[in-house]
């Protein structure tokens, strides 16, 4: 916020006449006394401030000796307004009120005054400076010795201060008038007015170009805001009482709402989950003002009932429209905690590669003898004919429970560490045929297969990973569907191409990714259980028909390879995973 250098000025007469030089004023923070002093410059809010805390820091905060100055400040040559008031007819509650809805909006435009009369002769005025602009003690004392001494103007004796109460923004005072004039005194005052009537028109034509230069200067600090605020990247709330008197685009587009459905009107528990209502009322003790005293994390609701995670920081009171409100401003964190997460499963699948690293060696050396003399016994077994058969299909099923050992075990080893196998150009449809040649017999008895593919580039990787990648996902699919009968089931494997660079203005029209899908209509996964999916040994099979390390493992495979691996739901039922590689240049 900035106004004129009039101001400065005035206060740079008022104190001289205590004998406070100008250069003493603004030595502290490096003013320029002669820009200061220019009546055609403005300044900041912040340095007028700083330069009445400096009056008042010389002053000793007396407030008596700064009383005075505000005394001062009635008579200054650059400040004439009051003084022409008083020349002409207008009485002294006149003055008073003139001065609080002409001189005080037209030099202050941010700073509240609200100036009430109760009685004949007391006056109670309330001055507030909103948040953010920096407040000053010295400023509400000054303006203190201007009321007390407005009624000198007319020959009456100084007002006298019958309460004062100061805080950081607020300041609160009751002054009591003289007794009116004399019928003598008001005789010679309208002779006084007759011998110069120009005078009561100069000075409101005077405050009225002060008035307009003012509003105008508000009307470009308003629209100014107004575009900062529109073009954050954070989410903006301007409050009062909890309810929305506006936001910003940012707001209205991340939870959902457009011009057709606003934020206006709205009460903010409207877009807070209501497990964070309890938190807002208690911050401020009050039900109704949800200000926050410091930064918290809340869940904010979308306008189609998704949750959204902010990081919400200390509201500020703020005027709007005239009045007072709270501003908010949040940070939506959506993508950071997702990040988090992320980071909470790496460090967990990282914990998991230490516990595999230290037990695979000392796994695989007794699986594999305990493998070879099964293998043994079965084939000496063999000449025996059918009296050996139970010990045979005994052994044989050992030999099974010994191979899912061992396939627990490479899944672990894959968690664990990057295999050495060469990375570069593949092409996708060959692995992805190969892989579903192996697997169509086993698949084909539980769906109907669909298989589609368009005409894409190699992608980046090695043709071992992503068949184990595509393998997996086929292998999910299959256990999804396993439990109703295979008529009534599709599983769909597409590949087509992604994310191309014609999506850049001006690139060229190739491929940057290609993308394979492997859908079924399978029992799909609950909502619940969706965010877990692909943390290791998550599963929701039955117990021992799962270890939740094929997913991990997927997705551990395709970010090494620069890729993504997504799920979906698909309609009416099942799931679609969606893998997204980067194609070879």
């Amino acid at each position: 916020m900035r106004v004129s250098c009039r101001v400065a000025l005035q206060v740079f007469e008022a104190a001289e006449a205590s004998g406070i030089a100008r250069a003493d004023l603004v030595r502290p923070f490096g003013g320029d006394v002669a820009a200061l002093s220019n009546t055609s410059n403005d300044m900041a809010w912040e340095t007028f401030a700083a330069l009445l805390d400096e009056l008042g820091r010389l002053l000793d905060h007396d407030p008596t000796r700064l009383r005075a100055i505000g005394h001062n400040l009635v008579y200054v040559p650059t400040w004439t307004f009051l003084r022409r008031l008083a020349r002409g007819l207008v009485p002294l509650r006149g003055i008073y009120r003139a001065g609080a809805d002409w001189v005080a909006p037209s030099q202050f435009p941010h700073v509240s005054l609200d100036l009430r009369f109760e009685g004949p002769r007391t006056i109670h005025a309330i001055v507030r400076v909103p948040e953010p602009h920096a407040s000053s003690e010295a400023m509400f004392l000054l303006f203190e010795g201007v009321l007390e001494e407005i009624p000198r103007l007319l020959g009456l004796p100084r007002a006298t201060l019958l309460s004062s109460q100061i805080s950081s923004r607020t300041h609160e005072c009751r002054i009591e008038l003289p007794r009116a004039e004399t019928l003598v005194e008001r005789t010679l005052r309208r002779a006084r007015a007759i011998v110069r009537p120009t005078d009561l028109v100069d000075a409101f034509e005077e405050q009225r170009r002060d008035l307009t230069s003012a509003l105008a200067a508000m009307q470009t600090a308003s629209q100014e805001a107004h575009r900062l605020f529109e073009g954050l990247p954070d989410l903006v709330v301007v409050h009062r009482g909890g309810v929305v008197l506006w936001n910003n685009t940012t707001c209205g587009r991340v939870l959902g709402y457009d011009t057709n459905h606003p934020l206006v009107g709205r009460s903010l528990f409207d877009i807070v989950s209501p497990p964070f209502h309890e938190l807002l009322r208690t911050r401020m003790g009050t039900p109704v003002d949800t200000a926050l005293p410091e930064l918290v994390e809340v869940e904010l609701l979308t306008r189609g009932g998704e949750v959204r995670r902010a990081e919400v920081a200390p509201s500020r009171e703020i005027v709007f429209g005239g009045s007072s409100a709270r501003l908010v401003v949040a940070r939506d964190i959506e993508e950071r905690v997702r990040m988090r997460h992320r980071l909470a499963i790496a460090d967990r699948m990282a914990s998991i590669g230490l516990l595999a690293a230290s037990v695979a060696h000392e796994v695989n050396n007794p699986l594999a003898y305990v493998l070879n003399n099964i293998e043994i016994a079965s084939r000496e077994l063999g000449p025996l004919g059918d009296d050996a058969r139970t010990s045979r299909e005994a052994l044989a099923i050992a030999l099974e429970g010994v191979a899912r050992i061992r396939s627990i075990v490479h899944d672990l080893v894959m968690l664990s560490r990057v295999d050495d196998r060469a990375i570069g150009p593949v092409c996708l449809r060959d692995v992805v045929e190969s892989t579903l040649a192996l697997a169509r017999a086993d698949l084909a008895r539980h769906a109907e297969i669909v298989y589609e593919c368009e005409a894409v580039p190699q992608v980046r990787g090695s043709a071992a990973r992503i068949g184990q990648i595509v393998l997996n996902l086929l292998v999910n699919a299959r256990e999804a569907m396993s439990d109703t009968p295979g008529g009534k089931n599709e599983l769909r494997i597409a590949i087509r191409a992604g994310r191309s660079s014609s999506d850049v203005p001006g690139g060229a029209s190739t491929p940057e990714t290609v993308i394979v899908e492997i859908s079924d209509t399978g029992v799909g996964i609950a909502k619940e259980h969706v965010a877990r999916i692909f943390e290791p040994f998550f599963t929701t099979k039955a117990a021992g028909r799962g270890t939740g390390l094929g997913l991990a493992v997927s997705q551990a495979l395709v970010t090494e390879l620069g890729g993504t691996l997504t799920y979906a739901p698909r309609s009416p039922r099942g799931s679609t995973f969606r893998v997204e590689l980067v194609a070879a240049t």
